[in-house]
């Protein structure tokens, strides 16, 4: 039986291939297979795997592009293996005995998930550390040691774990356009008793450059709906710990967001009841959409139900945008005063510093070593 399948979905991933797929290939643990499945990409990846393909242990699905969920739920589909791996296409295992060790100590404590520790990876492909450990958003395992599933950190990186293909059997990945990962985590969390870890650093993941990745209102929604199913599934499974974790990280993502579309699915998905521990947090997300939007609606109509709503002093539209536009002025103003005084501040900093530099090259024992060093060359 094949030791582990590895589940690469890879859909235009020229740039980064042929380093994840060396990262993989090179791995000492040979009795492996490699499940690329071909997103429709359109970029030269196909044509990196067929020169791949000599490797027997490489099996390559195409399929039209429909999204990591279908590639990935493909390759679990047809996986052979007795541990299931996943691997992005722009991502690598960072040493070439990872899935040995992983492999090595999931045997050994017949360990249905296995979790070890994961790297950032910049665009220059350089590795550098997770921040995310020393904010406690994750467990980091600094030894080998087990730990109750409330206790992984917030259902992220999926990446980082092997799991026991009898324990997946059954999961899937939602066909969600984001969020999907955490839906799947979620469930294995939901699903496991223990978790075993190792001090093993063995993902690089590669830092998007841009996180603005909520484009369209169907990711936007895909992505909110993705927190409602988390949470309640945490919640039903008594993983209240990570539930509190995961509502929280919402609330990070919602303040200070004005997005019109994100406000309105908010208020489709979750009634308000569920952010009762969250009210200071809800009431702001709240109030700065409703403002927000009435210069999006721009309409009378919606003017008043907003006033209604927060209890507005100004009688029309107009009136509460004099008032909305001359605070922007007002604020934007005081922003402008202090960078004068600190330009200023900075300026008289720099005379200073000159003057006395000044003064030193003007002296006599400078003049006498400026010699010094002229006769040194």
């Amino acid at each position: 039986m094949v030791k582990i399948s590895v589940i690469i979905p890879i859909y235009n991933n020229e740039k980064y291939l042929k380093e994840c797929l060396d990262s993989v290939c090179s791995q000492t643990l040979t009795d492996i297979e490699i499940i690329c499945i071909n997103d429709g990409s359109t970029d030269s990846s196909l044509k990196i795997l067929d020169e791949y393909s000599e490797d027997e242990r490489i099996v390559v699905i195409n399929q039209e592009n429909q999204g990591p969920s279908i590639a990935r739920n493909n390759g679990l589909d047809i996986t052979k293996g007795e541990y299931i791996a996943f691997l992005d296409g722009d991502d690598i295992y960072i040493g070439n005995d990872s899935l040995e060790m992983m492999y090595d100590a999931a045997r050994k404590h017949d360990a249905e998930m296995l979790s070890a520790n994961l790297s950032f990876l910049t665009p220059k492909r350089k590795v550098i550390p997770n921040p995310h450990y020393d904010r406690g958003t994750f467990y980091y395992f600094d030894g080998e040691c087990e730990i109750e599933p409330d206790e992984y950190g917030i259902p992220f990186y999926f990446t980082k774990n092997i799991y026991r293909t009898d324990l997946v059997a059954d999961i899937r990945f939602p066909d969600l356009l984001r969020g999907e990962d955490p839906v799947f985590l979620t469930k294995i969390l939901s699903k496991v008793e223990r978790i075993h870890g190792v001090a093993i650093d063995f993902y690089g993941y590669m830092v998007p450059t841009s996180f603005d990745k909520l484009d369209s209102y169907e990711k936007k929604y895909h992505y909110i709906c993705q927190y409602r199913q988390c949470i309640d599934m945490l919640n039903e499974s008594k993983l209240f710990k990570t539930s509190d974790k995961y509502m929280n990280n919402l609330m990070l993502y919602l303040d200070g967001n004005v997005d019109v579309e994100v406000y309105d699915i908010v208020r489709e998905v979750f009634d308000e009841g569920y952010f009762e521990n969250y009210e200071m947090e809800y009431e702001s997300f709240r109030k700065s959409n409703i403002l927000n939007k009435i210069l999006v609606e721009n309409t009378e109509e919606y003017y008043l139900k907003a006033k209604g709503e927060l209890g507005l002093k100004q009688d029309s539209l107009m009136e509460y945008k004099k008032v909305h536009f001359k605070s922007q002025l007002d604020l934007k103003e005081e922003e402008y005063a202090k960078l004068l005084s600190e330009n200023e501040r900075l300026k008289t900093e720099y005379e200073k510093e000159k003057s006395f530099n000044d003064e030193v090259k003007g002296s006599k024992s400078w003049k006498i070593m400026n010699k010094f060093r002229e006769m040194r060359g």
